[in-house]
Order: structure tokens, then C-alpha cells, then sequence
């Protein structure tokens, strides 16, 4: 069975769409954290994004984001880990973790490609 890391916050409508599409249209078997309920760590985001820019996954949409006064801030690699601890909703989700691969958003198409 195919298998993923999924990283997601229960209370996002996407994330719930994803996560279903996963599990049922492309039988994947989820390893899954909703980070709404269990917060990362700085510890936890550096190994998620090990072989990742960080700043690649914030969503700059985000109110959080706006809010955080980050717009058209060039932010180191440490920085936006740092501050995606602090407020995991300037994160782009849900996060699939494959092969290596890590995926934000509901992308039907890079999520099929993963998995065939």
C-alpha cells in the first residue's frame, strides 16, 4: 500500500478535501499530524523541511501572515521556520510528505503524479 506523511489542520476545508482524495481515490494510507490540535516545534519543521526551502511552504495569503507584518519581507530559512512555530497558519496546507517529495495545497495532479 502506498503510504505519506500528511500534515494538516482538521478545521480547513481543503485540508479535509485532500486528505479524503488521498484516502480515497488514491488508496494511500496516511501517517497524519493535525498541527491545529499539536503544535510544531522548531525542532519538528526543520525536519520536515530538511530537504525543502521553508519559505517555499508560507503562504503569504495568509491574514496570519499580513498580520505578522511579513509581507515583502525577505526572511531567512531559520527565520520562517522560527515563525511558522510560532503560528503554524502562515503554513501552506495541508503538507503531503512522499518519496522525498513534499506537497503543499490540494494539487490533485502533483498529488497523482506522487503516487503512480
Amino acid at each position: 500500500m502506498k503510504k505519506a506523511r500528511f500534515y494538516w489542520r482538521s478545521t480547513c476545508s481543503t485540508c479535509r478535501n485532500a486528505r479524503e482524495f488521498l484516502r480515497s481515490e488514491l488508496k494511500v494510507e496516511l501517517e497524519e499530524r493535525d498541527y491545529a490540535k499539536a503544535p510544531f516545534t522548531v525542532a519538528e519543521l526543520r525536519e520536515i523541511f530538511a530537504k525543502h526551502d521553508p519559505r517555499d511552504f508560507l503562504n503569504p495569503k495568509s491574514p496570519n501572515f499580513k498580520a505578522m507584518g511579513l509581507t515583502g519581507r525577505q526572511l531567512s530559512a531559520h527565520e520562517a521556520i522560527k515563525l511558522a512555530a510560532e503560528d503554524s497558519r502562515i503554513i501552506k496546507r495541508p503538507l503531503t510528505a512522499v518519496g522525498g517529495r513534499l506537497i503543499a495545497g490540494f494539487d490533485k495532479e502533483a498529488l497523482r503524479k506522487a503516487f503512480t
